[in-house]
């Protein structure tokens, strides 16, 4: 009985690691032509005068960088690599339905859609992506902020 539980549970373990593994971050981390930047919270407290006026693809978020943990950017000029980010984004996204869509925008060879992932009345995941003719963008901004702090965001653009 001992064994078969056991059996059970590495199964479920192997699955569960197969399922984290193709997660849509690891898989664009995982591309040769694809530029990963990573910032941590403890890079933003460290450096709170560059905090103060970060600007992401344009994005003001210096009113958010104090309730943020974490902030993933990918991106990419290949046109094989942003293909390929263009269609992991949206199965992600079909795939995912605790994101909702907050706001598209469509100018000239260029389409910027904003995505949020709440819990209750805080915002724990706000994903960014930009799909133009020169650059593919991805950035997620992990954290806990209020739809508020995201309104100012949207306004200042």
């Amino acid at each position: 009985m001992k064994t078969k539980s056991l059996l059970t549970v590495i199964m479920l373990l192997t699955t569960w690691t197969g399922f984290a593994q193709s997660d849509l971050f690891d898989k664009l981390s995982d591309h040769k032509d694809i530029t990963q930047v990573t910032v941590t919270k403890g890079l933003l407290s460290m450096v709170p005068d560059m905090a103060s006026s970060m600007k992401m693809n344009g994005v003001d978020i210096k009113n958010i960088t104090s309730k943020l943990e974490q902030i993933d950017i990918f991106t990419s000029k290949q046109k094989d690599a942003k293909q390929l980010m263009k269609k992991e984004v949206s199965a992600y996204l079909k795939g995912n339905k605790s994101y909702e869509v907050l706001m598209k925008i469509k100018e000239e060879n260029e389409n910027v859609s904003f995505y949020a992932q709440k819990d209750g009345d805080l915002i724990k995941s706000l994903l960014m992506f930009v799909d133009g003719d020169n650059e593919c963008v991805v950035i997620r901004l992990l954290g806990k902020f209020k739809t508020e702090d995201v309104q100012k965001i949207i306004k200042k653009q």
